[in-house]
């Protein structure tokens, strides 16, 4: 009962959500979009490597049409531009349909498998996160994608998991426990094929755009790490992370990432402990929650892997056929609901981040619970 009227409830936001972006029409009612867009746009009339000066950037999307009152600096790696170099030969209300329709059936398969037929499929279609990227105009399915479904197939088929969590460098601040959770599983081919998969990344980026764009790079990340709390004052409410918190109740960026560090070890600690009995669904979940709070850096649009992680653990409990207690039920969908507040500009509680704190919790007294011998099957299915 609780499940349909949730679903319900998902599906009028979605569709209320999606027709007010509809009604604005492209690039307005689809968030970054056109920033990915002028993006790969830029590359196909440019030498790759200029699109980390800011000026020559700023200029040609100005000249693309942007708002200049809007600012859209390029801080990603250069592989990123293996996404969206393609996609800048589009028109750009077709870049943004086409990186929809190609990314999001791939979140939905890393989610739920092969079980197309099953409710989980319905609450991943439906759910606020899901309804969130969307109308950001993000490649956050596709980042999704990469990390959950690297986690599903890490066990059962070690390399190509491994090539869908090196594919996934491309965002790297959501990697970041990544290669605590392999090595605590002791998951070196894995680990391998993620590296080498990455080192091919850099390769082919390379060869495409030039030996001089990693350069160009890293030589433009001091002034983004510098300028990036500064920037993302206008969006900090966006923010579902320790040092978004922190720095909404007036903290300064350097403050505010104290406890984002601590927060960062923390959360590393505890994906070390849940992949020490192996790659199973619940320590997966966690991992997805739990890149959320170790990176200073996510967005509203970046939480599908919420969704991901709350179905996992639902699953896994249906299978294990014991039931959810009150307090378990109202955290899960506390963890589902909590990024729709986000898009209030002036929020009073940070109910994102606590959703966050709780349902890691969760997931780590359940796997206390199950102790060495309850490990779960194979997510893989």
């Amino acid at each position: 009962m609780l499940g349909a009227v949730l679903l319900l409830l998902f599906a009028a936001y979605a569709v209320t959500t999606l027709a007010v972006a509809a009604s604005k029409g492209w690039p307005d009612g689809f968030g970054d979009s056109f920033a990915l867009w002028s993006w790969g746009r830029f590359v196909d009339e440019h030498t790759a490597a200029s699109i980390y000066d800011p000026a020559t950037l700023r200029s040609t999307q100005l000249a693309l049409g942007m708002d200049p009152a809007h600012y859209h600096p390029f801080a990603y790696p250069p592989s990123y531009l293996l996404v969206l170099w393609p996609l800048g030969h589009l028109p750009g209300w077709a870049m943004c349909a086409a990186l929809i329709v190609v990314t999001l059936p791939l979140y939905l398969w890393a989610t739920v498998g092969r079980n197309w037929r099953s409710p989980a499929l319905l609450f991943a279609l439906a759910a606020p996160t899901t309804t969130i990227e969307i109308v950001c105009g993000q490649s956050s399915f596709l980042a999704a994608a990469f990390l959950a479904g690297g986690l599903r197939l890490a066990a059962g088929n070690p390399i190509v998991g491994g090539m869908l969590l090196g594919f996934l460098t491309y965002k790297p601040q959501l990697g970041l426990l990544v290669p605590v959770a392999l090595v605590s599983a002791r998951m070196w081919r894995t680990f391998a094929a993620a590296l080498l998969t990455a080192c091919g990344l850099v390769l082919l980026t390379t060869m495409l755009f030039g030996g001089a764009i990693w350069p160009a790079w890293a030589a433009a990340l001091p002034a983004f790490s510098h300028n990036v709390p500064i920037l993302s004052s206008k969006g900090l409410h966006l923010m579902p992370t320790i040092f978004g918190a922190i720095m909404q109740w007036g903290a300064a960026p350097a403050m505010a990432l104290l406890p984002q560090y601590a927060g960062t070890a923390v959360a590393a600690a505890l994906v070390w402990v849940l992949f020490r009995a192996g790659p199973q669904p619940l320590a997966g979940a966690g991992l997805l929650v739990a890149a959320l709070l170790a990176t200073p850096y996510a967005f509203a649009y970046d939480m599908p892997i919420v969704a991901t992680a709350v179905i996992w653990v639902v699953a896994e409990r249906h299978r294990a056929g014991d039931a959810f207690g009150t307090g378990e039920l109202f955290i899960l969908v506390l963890a589902m609901i909590a990024p729709i507040t986000l898009v209030d500009t002036n929020p009073r509680y940070p109910l994102p981040l606590l959703s966050l704190i709780l349902s890691l919790g969760v997931i780590v007294q359940r796997r206390r619970r199950l102790g060495g011998t309850g490990a779960a099957p194979s997510h893989a299915g």
